[in-house]
């Protein structure tokens, strides 16, 4: 018996249902039937104002930890991510708001004075180490803020905000017209960076050896942007996978947040299953900036708490979409490295350490609190074991600023490495991160 088309769809009235790897889409009796390598993929979700660390932050360490209030939802799910705190980038102490430019980067940005260098952030690393292999490199997606990605030059990757674009991009075919004005576009590119590059082999004839280094980095930046230009070409004119269900509605309210949310995750998850790309990233959440500050006055609190609540709510709807999305003899969250993080540990401190983390699927050994505030845990298991009745706050229990932190960086390097990149250290990183299997 032939094994079934790979790209087998289920059609009726104009929709299309695509359908997971199944073993009858496999050669009868070849390894690949019982054993299928997933190809890795990375989710990379930025919450700008962080989360109120007296509902997010567990207590205690290692695996027997209490869920705290907004991570209670994803209980059913607690062996497959793992809670970090005590991470922080170095040199980023005075950044505020601002530190959104570095959440995936580590780049040192001091304070507002500085101007920023950024470099390039984590999920351009890894889209980089799957070039030309899914039609889209990566996606860069907001929910209205701002972009988390960054090129290797440094610069800010535009992000899409509307549902419907991303659904366009994913499934609508381009007319002969469009698909002729996209060859051209990346046709006059390539000739463009043939020209400069001669004249880039002209100066370099007169320059001194220390600027030839740096026009060595040059021609490097643009043969990368060559090769993507290849890459690109060749997916011009390969079909799209057919549309699974309706083109989404976009929703203009920024109040309705959740809603917005959801609609982009379902976006990223189509985008996973059908292997349109395998990286990506989303700033989402950047309009309750005012409850963020709220001083810790009881109704903003409540109403700021909520807000955070829906969104961890909308994450683990994410990590089931993709736990039941199966995938050979596993599923979809196995092998997608899902990572939650903010530039700040609470909007209302603007404190750029300690800064909330959590790390789903990927094939890690989830289901613990790795914590790197080992004084502070400490102090709370004293006040804990001496009035075991008494309510606890962990905000009276303040690390000193940056006191015991791993670089956030030290996780990205982890990421990268598990995704098969042979790096020792990713940008500000002093190693992997300790205790993460």
């Amino acid at each position: 018996m032939k094994p079934l088309p790979r790209r087998l769809f289920l059609k009726h009235a104009g929709i299309a249902l695509g359908l997971p790897l199944l073993d009858s889409m496999l050669p009868a009796g070849s390894l690949a039937a019982t054993s299928t390598i997933a190809p890795r993929r990375m989710v990379c979700i930025g919450v700008p104002f962080g989360f109120d660390p007296a509902a997010f932050v567990p207590v205690t360490a290692g695996r027997d930890y209490v869920l705290p209030a907004h991570l209670a939802p994803l209980a059913d799910f607690r062996n497959d991510f793992t809670v970090i705190s005590g991470l922080s980038h170095p040199n980023t102490g005075g950044g505020g708001h601002k530190a959104e430019a570095v959440m995936l980067t580590g780049a040192p940005y001091p304070d507002y004075s500085h101007n920023l260098k950024n470099t390039i952030s984590v999920d351009q690393a890894f889209a980089a180490r799957f070039r030309g292999e899914t039609r889209y490199e990566s996606l860069v997606l907001t929910t209205g803020g701002g972009s988390l990605s960054v090129t290797a030059n440094g610069v800010s990757i535009p992000a899409i905000d509307r549902p419907s674009a991303v659904f366009k991009k994913l499934f609508l075919a381009a007319t002969p017209v469009e698909m002729e004005a996209e060859l051209r576009r990346i046709d006059e590119g390539r000739s463009m960076l043939d020209f400069v590059g001669e004249r880039a082999k002209k100066l370099n004839r007169q320059i001194s050896s220390a600027d030839r280094v740096r026009v060595e980095e040059y021609f490097e930046s643009v043969r990368d942007v060559e090769r993507q230009l290849k890459m690109a070409r060749e997916w011009v004119n390969r079909p799209k996978p057919p549309a699974v269900g309706g083109e989404p509605k976009d929703i203009a309210d920024n109040q309705q947040q959740k809603a917005k949310f959801q609609l982009m995750i379902d976006m990223i998850y189509l985008a996973l299953v059908t292997d349109s790309t395998r990286a990506v990233s989303i700033m989402t959440f950047a309009m309750h900036h005012d409850l963020s500050h709220h001083g810790k006055e009881p109704k903003k609190l409540a109403a700021c708490r909520q807000v955070e609540a829906e969104l961890i709510q909308t994450f683990g709807g994410l990590l089931a979409k993709l736990k039941n999305a199966k995938e050979g003899s596993s599923n979809l969250l196995h092998s997608t490295m899902v990572l939650m993080t903010s530039n700040l540990r609470d909007g209302n401190t603007h404190w750029t350490y300690n800064l909330p983390t959590i790390l789903a699927g990927g094939g890690f050994r989830h289901g613990q609190h790795l914590a790197f505030n080992r004084p502070y845990l400490e102090e709370v298991n004293q006040e804990l074991n001496a009035a075991p009745d008494a309510k606890f706050n962990p905000e009276k229990k303040i690390p000193l600023m940056g006191q015991d932190q791993q670089p956030l960086c030290n996780l990205y390097t982890s990421m990268l490495q598990k995704s098969g990149l042979e790096i020792e250290r990713f940008s500000t990183a002093t190693s992997p991160l300790s205790g993460l299997v």
